[in-house]
Parts: C-alpha cells; structure tokens; sequence
C-alpha cells in the first residue's frame, strides 16, 4: 500500500500486485496502479500489454488471482456486490452502453425507475433526469431518443449515469475513437469541468498527443507488467514510447511536411470530379510512395470512402478484378465521380491494393475502412 504524506488524501483506487492468468497465457504480472483524487490518469500500452484486464478488474467484472484493489483507502467490494462497485467506479466503453431506442430519462435510471403505488412513475422519472442532467452540465432533453444522440453526447450521458450511482472515478475506454476533432476538443473541456467538480478519471488511449493534452499522470503497461508511472510533464514522448515498446525510439525525423514532394513520381490514384449525398467536387492525386491524409467531419468521412468506393470505375487489366472487388466490398451507394488506379511499371508490384474491413459502428452499420497501398503507401479513410 502506497505511504501517504500525513494530512494528504488516499488514492481514489489503488491496485497493488494484481497478476491474472488464462491457462497458460499471462495476462497481468504483478501489475500495479495509483490514481490520485481529481487528477486524469492515463493507462497506455500496446495491445495485449494487459489494459482490458486490469480495466476488468477494477470495475469488479473479474477477479484478480493475486492481488488487491482499494478505493479511498478501503477494500474492494465482493465481486457478487455489484451496487457496491457502481457506487465506486465506472467505466465509459469505446462501443456505448446506453440503449439507443429508450429515451436518455430511461438510459439514466434503467433498472431502478421511480415508481408509484407499484407502477412507473414517469413525470418523477423524467424530472429525475433533468435534475441529474443539470446538476452535471449535460445539455441534452431527458425525452430524447438516446440513439439520437451523438456520440458526445451519448458519453456525457452514461458518465452522468455513473455519477448519479454515487462513483466519482471513471474509467474512460478510447473515448476519442468516434469524435472528430472539435468534438474531441469539447469533450475535453468537460473532462476539465468534472474534474474541478472532483471527479477523477482513468484515461485509456492510443493517441499519445491526447495524453499529454488531458492527462496529469501516466501509467506504462508492457507484456502484462507495470512499467512506469511519472507525471505527463517529466516524460517525454521518446521516453513514453520506449517504456511502451521496450526499444529505443528516435524522434528525430524531419515532419513530412516539410518534405520535398517527388512531382515525376508515377501517380498511383486519381480521384476526379467525385460527389455525393454530402460532398461534391472533390479531386486528388496520390504518387507511389506518397502518404495523403484525409481530415474529414466524421460524420461525412464514412459516406466519402463508401461512395468513393461504389464508384469506382472498371478498367482494363490486372486493377479490373481489383475495382470489382472493391466495389463489392463497399457496395455502390449512387456517388458520382471516379477512381482511377494507374497501372504499375512492368514487372512492378501492383499500385493498388485493397483490404476491406466492416467497421463496428451503431450510427453507421454499413460503413467500411478501405485501405489503398500503392508502393508501401497506406491511405485508409477510416471511421
């Protein structure tokens, strides 16, 4: 158990030797966590460093096989006393939890609606929500439909949720994953504001420029073991991405935008005159070894790649079959314009490539990532 200087508050949870293991597989060694009261703590790794499992463990979904966990300076409850954990954690998932066909008064208190003389009472419940609602600066109708929501939004509503169980310490899973960036900047500042209100939260993400921007303190995962814990401020980006990988990294590359474009490069895509139901008029060029980035509103980036996509045109040669499978893969959506890949050199390797992923997603079910590589150059215009 972490020494306290005498006066100063118990961490908010504390995890101190947590191993778990599946079968022969190590999925924790010895871990260990400190996260402070009103700070945000980052917990970085790559995959399988053991983050999904020691998010389990502190939210009481798994047992640890070895190990405690403590919050404010007490015991965790039993696994069984699940009132017990929502009164001191929560976590906020990367794919939503809120029911999108009840309304946002319903997601709130689901399972322990207001009732009188046996029934539901539903003015209290929904004088309940606003209340909620209001009192933690959640600027959404309580009668709404929740799967009308936007995803911003819908986060903000299951932490209020949390909030309203008594838990002052969430666990935020990817929640960037979905946002585009002034949606990402707004979330922030909430973040901020609950902080100051004294709720403290555990930060899961892969963007590590996030980290710096939100975070006070990082904690490192590697192979299923602890590596670091330091403040944000005296921790570099190398030094962070080293304790991550466990090699020596230099970030002394010169940016890619002051790099001088190689204009007799062959083209290997051109995307003309393409529109849709919200875009129009948009026209690039990729050359071999080229890296272009689409900065696109999330909500308009699925459609691009999916009407892109569907309208694609057939050509003659080796990238006909290609065309036809991406065209398959993205089904057609009516989108104007053209894509067209050029043949590569003789006896060169292909200039297009396409790899064809579903993306989960609850707005968009039929959304898909297509990956382009042209000569090593991945484009990915991804959800």
């Amino acid at each position: 158990m972490t020494e306290l200087p005498s006066g100063a508050a118990p961490p908010i949870v504390e995890a101190i030797g947590i191993s778990k293991r599946y079968g022969p597989t190590i999925a924790l060694a010895d871990a260990r966590l400190t996260v402070l009261p009103g700070e945000s703590h980052a917990l970085v790794g790559r995959n399988g460093a053991g983050k999904s499992t020691l998010v389990g463990i502190l939210t009481g979904l798994r047992a640890s096989d070895t190990g405690e966990v403590r919050f404010s300076g007490e015991p965790a409850p039993p696994i069984s006393d699940r009132e017990g954990w929502r009164q001191r954690v929560a976590c906020v998932y990367q794919h939503s939890t809120i029911i999108p066909d009840l309304t946002v008064a319903e997601n709130l208190f689901i399972n322990r609606q207001p009732t009188e003389r046996g029934f539901i009472s539903w003015s209290t419940l929904r004088r309940k929500a606003r209340e909620l609602l209001d009192r933690w600066n959640v600027a959404v109708p309580e009668d709404m439909r929740a799967g009308d929501l936007r995803v911003e939004a819908r986060q903000l509503v299951e932490i209020a949720r949390a909030l309203s169980y008594g838990a002052r310490f969430i666990i935020l899973d990817e929640p960037t994953a979905q946002l585009d960036g002034e949606e990402i900047k707004r979330l922030f500042v909430r973040i901020r504001e609950l902080q100051a209100a004294g709720v403290t939260f555990l930060f899961i993400s892969h963007h590590l420029q996030e980290v710096y921007e939100i975070c006070q303190t990082v904690t490192v995962l590697r192979d299923a073991r602890h590596i670091v814990t330091a403040p944000v401020a005296d921790l570099p980006k190398d030094r962070l991405i080293e304790a991550m990988t466990g090699e020596n990294v230099h970030l002394g590359v010169a940016d890619a935008a002051g790099r001088v474009r190689d204009e007799n490069a062959p083209v290997a895509l051109t995307v003309e005159k393409l529109a849709g139901e919200d875009f129009a008029d948009i026209s690039f060029t990729i050359r071999r070894g080229e890296v272009v980035g689409l900065d696109i509103e999330r909500a308009r980036r699925r459609r691009r790649g999916d009407c892109g996509i569907g309208a694609l045109q057939r050509r003659r040669g080796p990238h006909r079959r290609q065309a036809a499978a991406l065209r398959r893969c993205a089904g057609g959506t009516g989108a104007r314009g053209r894509l067209r890949a050029e043949e590569p050199p003789q006896g060169g390797p292909r200039a297009l490539h396409a790899d064809c992923r579903q993306h989960d997603d609850d707005r968009e079910p039929q959304a898909r990532s297509i990956r382009l590589h042209p000569a090593g150059q991945t484009l990915d215009p991804r959800a």
